[in-house]
């Protein structure tokens, strides 16, 4: 072997390790998700239809993420149905995201309810991603995959009137550094 194979081949060495590393040992830079995240993301791409009633602000707050996919969903097309009567009184609306957009949802929530170690923690949008990821999620989970949905599953973000499948926000645990 000359030595321009050689090194070839310790480049390559070099790259694949790498790749390695930065695959397994930083995956937790990005995000620091909840180990139910992936089957939360595999039964949300399963729905054809999923509710979610909440303010209005609280959904323009979330709908975005600072995610930064280019090819990634945004949500300027769906459309928030204003609440009539005491709901509509206090600003709630309802949102209907079909099993792929509820996927890149969820994403995007994730990226912003549990950012990694490479990630701005000090995000303002974080309380807000946190409350609406932990009110989906239960909601989420009752999903059973190949059962035909006797309804639509909604998740009610209102700490006011809470809905059996979304319970008030959990307390917040301290970062440690």
């Amino acid at each position: 072997m000359s030595s321009y194979q050689h090194l070839r081949s310790f480049r390559r060495a070099v790259v694949l390790s790498a790749t390695l590393f930065l695959t397994t040992a930083c995956g937790g830079m990005l995000t620091q998700s909840p180990p139910e995240h992936a089957s939360r993301l595999d039964k949300a791409a399963g729905v054809a239809r999923f509710e979610i009633t909440c303010t209005r602000d609280m959904w323009d707050e979330t709908r975005d993420s600072k995610r930064g996919d280019s090819g990634s969903t945004t949500f300027d097309e769906v459309k928030p149905r204003k609440l009539s009567g005491e709901q509509g009184a206090r600003g709630l609306v309802t949102v209907t995201l079909t099993g792929p957009q509820l996927v890149e949802y969820l994403r995007k929530l994730d990226y912003e309810a549990h950012p990694g170690r490479m990630t701005n923690a000090s995000d303002d949008d974080g309380p807000l991603a946190r409350r609406m990821y932990n009110a989906l999620a239960p909601v989420i989970d009752r999903i059973k995959p190949g059962q035909t949905l006797a309804e639509i599953p909604q998740a009610v973000v209102d700490d006011a009137v809470v809905s059996a499948g979304s319970p008030p926000s959990p307390p917040v645990p301290s970062a440690k550094n």
